[in-house]
């Protein structure tokens, strides 16, 4: 059975096309139903007054979604598709499969829309096609994730993992694409979705006693950087970084310490919240959530090892395994935005054995799930993983950010909560903090632009009505 790329664009070319396309523009603050490129300020209502698909109908979104999708299919040329992957299976004959995106059991996602190609012989392909139409995801961003995921996936086959084996991918600008819009094929894995909140606590013991030993696996797989995989030249490389699960999308790396690496997305955010593209209704909170986990780069990476980065899935909130009626976990799936990443993120706390409330609180300490994986990998001897298991979970607060929506008291529980997870402190009084962090930050060269955005969101919520707590904003 063949295994082809499908593309003839380099990663390299994709990546300089969207590092382009990132200095040019604003691309993470666009809007889902205006096809306006906006900043993060000029959405809200006082200026932008387009109709959100979270403010539709549910008969309204239910005709967006068709319309959509069949925009997406009649840009799919599925003649052409069938007939490369019935080259790519040994010219085995195969269908295409419509997928369902409606009803109950729908299987599209977010961010793919998901078709399957059914063949002859009983075998079972994944399609999966970026979701364009309404997508606030520069394209040049859609197909370096989807060049990423391939080869993910093509690394990930020299370990002992459950992940889906690439058959093929394609990018839309592609010129030798005949298919017409960017796409990845890979194997069908059996299972469903496992939701830990929805299993006894014996089921969920065991699925992180396999976790523990998928970590292991990874471990065994060390590389010398940190960055997306990506194909070049018929090699897997790692290359530029492009993150996170959500979609700031700037770009950097590959870093070769830990300390790079965390300096490099610290400092990021701190650029994109500056510019306003970032949490324009708190931009001093976001702006010292960053800089205070800048400050502290060199001690938070401290105990990582040096010269080692590993494998991370990313979006690991659970239903990225696929598990059977025994709970074994037979497949692990969505592998978009994986990268490679210290140690302390690699094996440390993540999303599955997180508790959203405790994240959203002022609490900075790890969970009992944590503890449970934790003791999973003591009793495989992986004492140098457990330090990290049940460690400091200031890597999954750093990714999780300040989230989206959140209220201005919402946004201080998270800063609280970082900053005791980082040092161990206790705020009492987070306007005193606060001040003493500006006056951190008087070198800063944005701090100007930070002050100018406080001015700009305290003069907006006095047009809207919505004062609040004003204190941090004189």
């Amino acid at each position: 059975m063949a295994v082809q790329k499908g593309s003839t664009k380099s990663a390299s070319e994709v990546c300089d096309l969207l590092v382009g396309l990132l200095h040019e523009t604003q691309p993470s603050v666009r809007g889902q139903s205006c096809r306006k490129l906006l900043c993060a300020k000029h959405q809200s209502r006082l200026y932008h007054n387009c109709e959100s698909s979270l403010e539709l109908s549910d008969e309204g979104r239910e005709k967006l979604i068709k319309n959509e999708i069949a925009e997406l299919l009649s840009q799919t040329n599925t003649t052409e598709l069938v007939r490369i992957c019935t080259g790519l299976n040994n010219g085995v004959k195969c269908a295409f499969i419509a997928g369902k995106h409606i009803e109950s059991d729908a299987t599209m996602g977010c961010a793919k829309y998901q078709a399957w190609l059914s063949f002859d012989n009983g075998e079972k392909w994944l399609l999966q096609i970026p979701r364009t139409g309404n997508s606030d995801v520069p394209s040049e961003l859609v197909e370096y994730l989807i060049a990423s995921e391939y080869a993910t996936l093509r690394f990930l086959e020299r370990m002992k993992i459950p992940a889906p084996r690439a058959f093929i991918y394609g990018l839309a600008s592609d010129p030798f694409n005949r298919v017409g819009v960017s796409y990845i094929v890979m194997q069908a894995l059996p299972g469903r979705p496992f939701h830990a909140h929805k299993v006894s606590p014996s089921q969920k013991a065991k699925v992180l006693e396999q976790v523990a030993e998928i970590m292991l696996e990874i471990h065994e797989h060390p590389v010398r950087s940190a960055g997306s995989p990506v194909v070049d030249k018929g090699q897997i490389q790692i290359s530029t970084l492009a993150k996170d699960r959500f979609v700031g999308l700037s770009t950097s790396g590959p870093c070769t310490t830990p300390l790079e690496y965390i300096l490099a997305i610290t400092g990021q955010y701190m650029d994109l919240i500056a510019d306003g593209q970032l949490h324009h209704k708190h931009p001093l909170e976001a702006f010292l959530f960053y800089h205070y986990l800048h400050h502290n780069g060199a001690a938070i990476v401290t105990a990582d090892m040096q010269g080692s980065f590993f494998l991370k899935h990313v979006d690991d909130k659970g239903n990225h395994l696929l598990v059977d009626e025994e709970f074994n976990v037979v497949g692990i799936v969505s592998w978009q935005f994986a990268r490679t990443v210290p140690a302390s993120e690699a094996f440390g706390p993540s999303y599955l054995t997180a508790d959203l409330a405790s994240m959203y609180s002022c609490n900075g300490s790890v969970t009992n799930d944590d503890r449970l994986l934790a003791n999973a990998l003591r009793e495989r001897g992986a004492f140098d993983l457990v330090s990290y298991a049940e460690g400091k979970n200031i890597m999954r607060r750093l990714h999780h950010g300040l989230g989206r929506g959140s209220t201005t008291g919402e946004v201080r529980c998270l800063l609280k909560g970082m900053v005791k997870a980082v040092s161990g402190e206790q705020i009492d009084d987070i306007d005193l903090w606060m001040e003493s962090q500006r006056e951190s930050c008087r070198h800063d060269s944005r701090r100007r632009a930070i002050h100018g955005l406080c001015v700009e969101q305290l003069e907006s919520r006095v047009a809207l009505g919505n004062l609040g707590d004003l204190r941090a904003y004189d």
